[in-house]
């Protein structure tokens, strides 16, 4: 048996879930996800090369803003085919 507050969390967790699918998974939210990939740098290297130390401050930067990326990913549940389609779709539109 699950524990009250256990099971609060759980509802909680497949209510923000579902929440993010029907935000990103519409036509809008693709629209925004395409956006994100480009200004999180999910095609383009994060790390910062000029610096002679290796990971600097702008490097870390750029590595947060992919990580928050791919967490909206993963939390709206975005499968590998969609996402591959998304980040050429975003590619295609860079060039435009």
């Amino acid at each position: 048996m699950i524990e009250p507050d256990k099971k609060k969390k759980i509802q909680k967790t497949l209510r923000l879930i579902q929440a993010y699918k029907a935000v990103f998974m519409s036509d809008n939210g693709h629209i925004v996800l395409q956006d994100l990939a480009d200004k999180c740098h999910m095609l383009a290297p994060v790390t910062d090369v000029s610096n002679p130390n290796g990971f600097s401050a702008a490097s870390a930067f750029y590595d947060g803003k992919r990580a928050a990326f791919l967490d909206i990913i993963k939390m709206s549940e975005c499968d590998e085919k969609k996402l591959v389609a998304l980040l050429q779709e975003t590619e295609r539109n860079k060039n435009e």
